[in-house]
């Protein structure tokens, strides 16, 4: 297909389309968990899993067909939590107000996107920030995988500990499942074959079916009859969510009795906070997979970022109109990368599959969890390569870049663990007079976090 330029890619077809399968399996838990944060607030979780679902469909075709990359784009569970307690709990908005200020947040991530900000921003980072960004992401995702099959748990204080294996006491159906498709996944890498990760989640899901857990018939059945319907939650959507922040969200700020100038300008800068957080999650992620399957220039530049992340932007404004949150460049789609995925044409075949998974309430209900826990695991070895490459030499690069690997997986929040670790990283440099290390762009947006952090 000339349109991905598969043959250049040095791919084809098939493998682009079962890599396209891979992350979207990999990545389909967050059908569950983001409208679970915001549904029943004011909107029904129908409403945000159906525009959510055409929100992914949008957003990779977007992103397929304009920068050719395989990365999915999908909603950020970080920044969905962010838009449910910064700005529904903290700000005291609806639901749609909400979203007018993701809207808003959108136009300035286009502004920054298309300028060239937005690269640029991260391209001051040191070497070893953006390995330490890479590492922390790798393992948020694998421990995402081993919390899918209980081997993590968080007790009543929120604390990480190890779950109950024990046979007697739970079920260690899951444990199993994940074992035997890091065994298959292992194998494959071993002898050869295409796409690893695909077979490995194959031969979870053969096992799954064979062992007479989920789904069960009925739900196989209930499956088949929806495919012939027209999923009456559309019509909900479409009176909830679809345009209604620019109807709705509009209509109710400027008819609030305490909207003041001084609560304009408030929400104005929580807007530009959410667009500069939004920014940093996505050129973060990106880079992340960039670096870790050899896409970077000799300079450790990405040459299709910019690209990347103009299509990421408008595919996050184009989101909000369906009424989901912020959208971003998933993590997951390493998990198709690693498939052999290496064109825009990945990003297409989930986008279709998102799009298919808008008549099923919920689809990730028929996807358990143990299904992709391999792969999930497997990208966090992959990608923890990086760490060799942080220079522990230096106190003013190695602590902040540490910090960042802790907080991501440790916070579940690709944004925070940047934050925090970019805001170390500037102290400790000026503190030890290295001034030099700190390039000015990167003050700035540390100051952003800084304000959000004390203020909000």
């Amino acid at each position: 297909m000339k349109l991905f330029d598969l043959q250049g890619n040095g791919t084809n077809f098939i493998t682009e389309v079962l890599a396209g399968f891979t992350s979207f399996f990999t990545v389909s838990y967050i059908l569950t968990v983001c409208p679970a944060l915001i549904g029943g607030r004011g909107v029904t979780t129908e409403t945000v899993y159906i525009g959510m679902c055409l929100a992914c469909f949008v957003g990779c075709l977007i992103m397929g067909l304009w920068s050719n990359q395989p990365f999915l784009v999908v909603p950020s569970v970080g920044m969905t939590v962010y838009f449910s307690s910064a700005l529904m709990t903290d700000l005291k908005l609806s639901y749609h107000e909400a979203m007018l200020i993701a809207t808003v947040s959108g136009m300035f991530f286009i502004v920054l996107s298309f300028a060239g900000i937005s690269g640029t921003v991260f391209n001051t980072l040191s070497g070893s920030m953006k390995n330490g960004i890479s590492a922390g992401i790798g393992l948020y995702i694998a421990m995402v995988g081993l919390q899918n099959v209980g081997i993590l748990v968080k007790d009543k204080s929120s604390v990480w500990m190890i779950g109950e294996l024990s046979y007697k006491k739970t079920d260690i159906f899951p444990l199993i499942v994940f074992l035997i498709g890091l065994l298959v996944l292992g194998w494959c890498k071993k002898i050869g074959m295409p796409s690893p990760p695909f077979f490995a989640i194959a031969a979870s899901c053969a096992l799954v079916f064979t062992g007479g857990h989920i789904p069960k018939l009925r739900d196989l059945l209930s499956i088949r009859i929806r495919l012939g319907e027209f999923n009456p939650n559309y019509g909900t959507w479409y009176k909830e969510g679809l345009l209604k922040n620019l109807t709705i969200g509009i209509g109710s700020l400027k008819n609030r009795p305490d909207m003041t100038l001084k609560a304009a300008l408030i929400l104005l800068v929580t807007a530009v906070v959410c667009s500069v957080f939004n920014m940093t999650d996505t050129v973060g992620v990106t880079y992340a997979i960039a670096k870790n399957h050899g896409k970077l220039d000799g300079d450790g530049n990405f040459g299709a970022l910019k690209n990347t992340l103009m299509a990421s932007s408008v595919s996050s404004t184009f989101g909000t109109m369906f009424g989901c949150p912020t959208l971003s460049v998933a993590p997951e789609s390493v998990a198709g990368i690693c498939a052999q995925g290496k064109s825009g044409l990945t990003a297409a075949t989930a986008g279709v599959l998102f799009l298919l998974a808008s008549f099923f309430v919920p689809v990730a209900n028929y996807i358990p969890p143990s299904l992709t826990a391999s792969v999930m695991v497997y990208i966090g070895f992959t990608m923890l390569a990086a760490v060799k490459e942080i220079d522990c030499g230096d106190i003013g690069e190695g602590i902040p870049s540490l910090l960042t690997i802790l907080l991501i997986p440790v916070t579940s929040s690709i944004v925070d663990g940047i934050a925090l670790g970019m805001l170390l990283h500037v102290l400790i440099n000026l503190c030890m007079m290295k001034v030099k290390a700190v390039n000015p762009i990167e003050i700035a947006i540390v100051i952003f976090f800084g304000a959000n952090y004390l203020y909000f």
